[in-house]
């Protein structure tokens, strides 16, 4: 095991790379965009190409206001070189993922050697939550982390008080800041906080000159304008309005989509929340983080960098614990930074190579399973997929389609890729009115309601299996006219 250690580590950025292809890519043309920010991601991408709108998302005919620009953009080139498909939606999100350990294997080697950036690189690439969900699916937290790491990073090097290439870290501090703006916005915050943070409690070691970063603050806003003005101006104001007020202001101080709790122990009892998650989150190396913070701990006082890796960590981690609504992956651009400051506790562990090679080893064999057989037999029983399956024989460009009881984004995904109409969502009251639409057209609702339709004598088509956002089984009927 110690030899297999050491050819990784002999080729870091090489092995980190391979390691990410190889885990990441296994298994993404397997299954259909089911999560709905994936279909609502990935739908979008596609509708701002055929309206020639790269200013403004639009998801199924209206604006998508949730997110900035940045990962649609991303999304868009992957469209361009790779055709629009499921894979190319979830390309980005596996290269930024692989970037961010790559950014962290370098960082490593540069504050200590080759050793301890292989061990963070491939560390943030293969804990749990990563590899197994945020680092394949169709979202923007992959390009968030990768520049909230580079943010980290280029600040950490900025604040060096005889730093001698500062022209070169502010530039890549302001820029990588205002791409983490555009990658999910005012997350892009909490990295600044950090570095201030430090200049505050650790005035000798921090160097922050006022000038210097309000002129990098202003860089910052004007070009988050040169998307942002355009955006306000085209929407009269609803992109501040519907990103800024329901996404941020909303989410923390209330609930979202039931991801909280009401009242005010339903504040105090998640507190902890992800504190605990984190250990499931970053499994399988999470088990050696209490012990090396014990003993770090003892000497934090002597240890810069370490307390700004830590520093940023518990800013997110503070951030959104104070947060009402609570999703466990919004504490992920922490991640990065715990990966590094654990390599640097435990590169100099001669028990090391074994510990992690075993631990790899565990995590490929069970990825590699989930994926290329888990995967095949969960798409047999999705429910989008087989509806749309069931269906595509009927499609044409023209055809009408109305989901009524069951309209989840991915069903939008899927119908779109060859409809050129907006799809119809809505509650199976309504489904009656579009009956009274000319052929050809799809009605799509739950097959129990189907008593309550008049006769159209039209092609029905019945369809089961498993949603897996709301995680249980359907039974739907297509109607069908022609």
């Amino acid at each position: 095991m110690e030899s297999f250690f050491k050819k990784l580590v002999a080729r870091p950025q090489l092995s980190i790379i391979c390691l990410g292809l190889l885990l990441l890519l296994a298994g993404n043309w397997i299954l259909p965009l089911t999560d709905r920010d994936e279909a609502r991601f990935g739908e979008a991408s596609r509708e701002m190409i055929q309206r020639h709108d790269y200013i403004v998302p639009w998801f199924n005919g209206q604006w998508r206001l949730y997110k900035p620009v940045g990962i649609y953009w991303c999304q868009i080139a992957s469209y361009r070189v790779l055709g629009v498909s499921d894979f190319s939606a979830r390309l980005p999100s596996v290269l930024f993922t692989i970037g961010t350990a790559v950014l962290l294997m370098r960082w490593g080697r540069k504050l200590a050697d080759t050793k301890t950036g292989f061990l963070a690189g491939a560390m943030f690439l293969t804990c749990l939550h990563v590899v197994a969900v945020l680092g394949r699916i169709a979202t923007a937290d992959l390009a968030l982390i990768f520049f909230f790491t580079l943010t980290t990073w280029a600040g950490w090097e900025l604040t060096r008080p005889q730093q001698p290439a500062r022209k070169k870290w502010w530039w890549t501090f302001y820029l990588a800041l205002t791409l983490t703006f555009y990658a999910k916005g005012p997350e892009a915050v909490l990295p600044l906080v950090a570095m201030v943070l430090g200049r505050v409690l650790r005035k000798e070691s921090f160097r922050l000159p006022v000038m210097e970063t309000v002129a990098g603050l202003v860089l910052t806003l004007a070009l988050i304008g040169a998307w942002g003005i355009p955006a306000l101006q085209q929407t009269h104001g609803a992109f501040w309005k519907v990103g800024m007020n329901e996404q941020v202001y909303q989410r923390a101080v209330d609930i979202n989509n039931g991801h909280g709790l009401h009242g005010i122990w339903g504040y105090l009892l998640p507190l902890p929340f992800y504190f605990l998650t984190f250990f499931a989150s970053f499994l399988p190396w999470s088990t050696r983080v209490p012990g090396n913070l014990y003993r770090w701990w003892q000497r934090r006082k002597q240890d810069d960098l370490g307390w700004y890796l830590l520093m940023v960590a518990a800013v997110v981690f503070v951030a959104f614990t104070l947060v009402k609504t609570k999703l466990p992956h919004y504490t992920a651009p922490a991640f990065p930074m715990i990966a590094l400051w654990l390599a640097l506790q435990i590169s100099g562990d001669a028990k090391v190579p074994v510990w992690f090679v075993r631990r790899l080893a565990v995590v490929v064999v069970i990825i590699l399973t989930v994926t290329l057989g888990g995967f095949s037999f969960v798409r047999g029983h999705l429910l989008t997929l087989n509806v749309w399956e069931a269906a595509r024989p009927y499609v044409k460009p023209e055809t009408k389609v109305g989901c009524f009881g069951y309209f989840e984004p991915s069903l939008v995904w899927k119908f779109r890729d060859v409809v050129t109409n907006d799809l119809v969502l809505a509650d199976e009251r309504q489904a009656k009115n579009f009956l009274t639409n000319s052929p050809p057209f799809i009605l799509v609702l739950p097959t129990k309601d189907l008593a309550e339709l008049p006769d159209t004598n039209g092609l029905r088509i019945q369809v089961q299996g498993f949603d897996m956002v709301k995680f249980k089984n359907w039974d739907l009927t297509a109607i069908v006219r022609e």
